[in-house]
């Protein structure tokens, strides 16, 4: 929780948080205190790999005057890393946190875990994403704990310049058992609920 912790601490409080499908995405849904309505966007139950970049930068085009900030993981932002070019063509200054465990990590887990550690398609190869970022002109940042991430995007802020901030991570604790909640079976529990 200390990313979710570090995201809450730069991001203002009128600042727009962009989640996606990844580990820390999905930990943001219930770990991030939002104050102010219409500041966390989410896929919500649709989970779809690459949304948040591009809805990031519409976003922030909508709203010139906020700051935007997008989050994903490796593989999910690879379905959008070229909207980086849009992002500096139009200097839309949404920041962005690249979560790279070199997978598509949750389903790297369900498989390890469901099929007895059979692993198809799930690894990736990764360029150097700073450097990929600075490719097309615009500021990027690295990070290996909250407290670098956290200076990192008050430092990406600050500028108020399209950035990329990427964070390097190992395999990532299951989100599942923070989401999903018991069944509770038949009417002879009564009224008994299934959480606290």
């Amino acid at each position: 929780m200390g990313f979710v912790q570090a995201i809450r601490a730069a991001l203002p409080e009128d600042g727009i948080f962009v989640e996606e499908v990844t580990q820390i995405g999905f930990a943001t849904r219930l770990a991030l205190p939002v104050t102010r309505p219409r500041t966390f966007l989410s896929p919500g139950y649709q989970d779809n790999l690459g949304w948040g970049y591009g809805v990031a930068l519409g976003v922030q085009a909508a709203c010139p005057g906020r700051k935007v900030l997008a989050i994903a993981g490796d593989g999910g932002f690879l379905y959008q890393a070229t909207e980086l070019a849009t992002a500096v063509r139009h200097r839309l200054p949404v920041v962005v946190v690249v979560f790279d465990d070199d997978a598509f990590g949750n389903v790297r887990r369900i498989q390890a875990e469901q099929y007895g550690n059979r692993l198809i398609g799930c690894d990736l190869a990764n360029p150097d994403f700073v450097a990929f970022a600075q490719s097309f002109g615009m500021a990027a940042f690295r990070a290996d704990n909250p407290g670098a991430l956290e200076r990192a995007l008050r430092q990406a802020f600050a500028a108020d310049a399209p950035a990329l901030v990427h964070v390097r991570v190992g395999e990532m604790p299951s989100p599942w058992n923070l989401i999903l909640l018991p069944r509770v079976r038949g009417s002879h529990e009564g009224t008994r609920r299934a959480w606290p």
